[in-house]
């Protein structure tokens, strides 16, 4: 009886803080992929993980750095067998990398200031370690909000 007298309101577009309790009208689907490129979870260095599983404090595997990548910037290097890039966090880890050995886990400084030419991994890094994969958070085209 109570419902016979009530009628749905018009949909209205509304920002996200004042839909706060609001009722979706309609599915919201992603409208792009995130992140949209593997990124770097932490400063460090990108590696092939094939090339630090023996690597230990008592054993470091010592590569040689080839290049960087910072955070909004494309690589420009690819990681070869046996070397490793410098990567700061959220920057594209570069073709050919699988993992990132976070700084900590080195011997080289955690400040810009003092780049090494080679760099020892004090501990092994597994594939996909301390990366954030592409649609790791949402793919374009998923089902984010339900009406």
């Amino acid at each position: 009886m109570m419902l016979a007298g009530v009628s749905p309101l018009e949909s209205a577009w509304t920002g996200l803080l004042d839909a706060v309790g609001a009722v979706l009208a309609a599915p919201v689907d992603a409208l792009v992929t995130l992140p949209p490129w593997d990124n770097s979870a932490m400063d460090g260095y990108a590696v092939r993980s094939a090339d630090v599983t023996d690597a230990s404090p008592s054993h470091p595997v010592r590569l040689p750095v080839i290049g960087e990548v910072a955070a909004g910037h494309a690589p420009s290097t690819v990681v070869a067998e046996g070397t490793a890039v410098r990567i700061l966090t959220g920057a594209i880890v570069p073709t050919g990398a699988d993992a990132v050995v976070p700084v900590e886990e080195t011997d080289a400084p955690a400040g810009v200031a003092d780049r090494p030419d080679v760099v020892s991994i004090h501990r092994p890094a597994a594939t996909g370690a301390h990366v954030r994969p592409t649609g790791g958070d949402v793919r374009q085209g998923e089902r984010v909000m339900q009406a």
